[in-house]
């Protein structure tokens, strides 16, 4: 998975799922697990000295900007997401003023951070799913496992962005110099309970569910090199931590979603339901096509056309906060039945 504009056919073979994987071992290890691997050559690259702007273009065009816009491939373009959502898709028209005013309100800097931590917070809620998933393959119903799963990931997650946060930004560091040695602290307890119980496990013959591990231990270390390598260049270095993580996050996503629109949409009578959605199946190119397409329109056109402008830069994250609100709707399995079919839970 080396980049993901080139969705070689052969790593999105929708066939049966094994034992434990969404898709298939392959295509988990490829997409899901594996795609890490890009994320850390980034980083390697910008520690080495790399050019940081190639990184950026091939991030935001080629990958994680898609990934933002192939959302309406699943909701604006289907007839039957759009009866179901209603007014909540006129949400772009507040969501993209919110930068411009606050810009104008002499607040750029400030919403640049809020803007950036709900871009973090979207894509640790994305890892979290992915954990959830491979429990449910798993049938793992343990609530004990449950609760530290989930309290490991999200301490792993969050606890390098708040060391971030307090590293580049002097005043929040004068007020509490005492709070990242308090974070290492209580992150090291938590990891290592996680770490014991896995052993536990292990000795017990209860076993490990290597998908969702591997997945841990592909994100964990990930999340912690790319915040505390960011730190060192202040505020600005968030811009390196967003490419490194959103690689990874963007990857993902992309399969997931073809997936979902691969199962969804050649149905029978899937073209009735949901309308144009289901016209974009027929090769993961038009996919492809449609996702970069959208996002060249929305993004790239506007500050071509007003470059450098922070309003035109204010209000594109509009675009994204939709992204993140109709994801927050979207991937509930439990709740919808088509989405439990389309991802083969049901």
């Amino acid at each position: 998975m080396s980049a993901a504009s080139t969705f070689p056919a052969a790593g999105l073979s929708d066939r049966p799922k094994t034992s434990g994987w969404i898709i298939s071992k392959r295509d988990d290890l490829i997409w899901f697990i594996g795609s890490a691997a890009v994320s850390y050559a980034a980083l390697a690259l910008m520690a080495a000295g790399f050019p940081i702007l190639p990184l950026q273009y091939i991030w935001f065009f080629g990958v994680d900007g898609p990934h933002v816009y192939s959302t309406i491939t699943r909701t604006y373009l289907d007839k039957a997401e759009r009866a179901k959502l209603g007014r909540f898709l006129w949400m772009p028209l507040p969501l993209l003023l919110i930068g411009p005013v606050m810009t104008w309100a002499g607040l750029y800097s400030l919403f640049t951070l809020l803007a950036v931590c709900w871009q973090h917070y979207h894509i640790v809620k994305q890892h979290f799913g992915m954990v959830m998933l491979y429990k449910a393959k798993a049938r793992d119903r343990d609530r004990n496992d449950f609760w530290l799963d989930r309290i490991f990931l999200l301490a792993s997650l969050f606890a390098p962005l708040a060391i971030f946060v307090l590293r580049t930004q002097p005043g929040i560091r004068a007020l509490v110099e005492w709070l990242p040695a308090a974070i290492f602290a209580v992150y090291g307890v938590i990891a290592g309970a996680w770490v014991l119980r896995q052993i536990q496990k292990l000795r017990s013959g209860i076993g490990i569910h290597w998908q969702k591990t591997g997945l841990l231990f592909a994100v964990v270390p990930l999340q912690w090199l790319a915040l505390l390598h960011a730190s060192q260049f202040g505020p600005d270095g968030i811009l390196r931590a967003g490419i490194t993580l959103g690689l990874f996050h963007s990857f993902q996503y992309h399969r997931l979603m073809w997936f979902h629109n691969k199962n969804r949409y050649t149905e029978p009578g899937a073209a009735e339901t949901h309308g144009f959605a289901a016209r974009l199946v027929s090769s993961v190119w038009i996919y492809a096509a449609v996702a970069i397409g959208l996002h060249f329109v929305g993004a790239f056109v506007p500050q071509l056309l007003f470059p450098l402008n922070q309003f035109v830069s204010a209000a594109m994250w509009g675009f994204a906060f939709t992204h993140y609100c109709l994801d927050a709707r979207i991937w509930h399995v439990r709740s919808d039945k088509g989405l439990a079919r389309a991802l083969k839970m049901a």
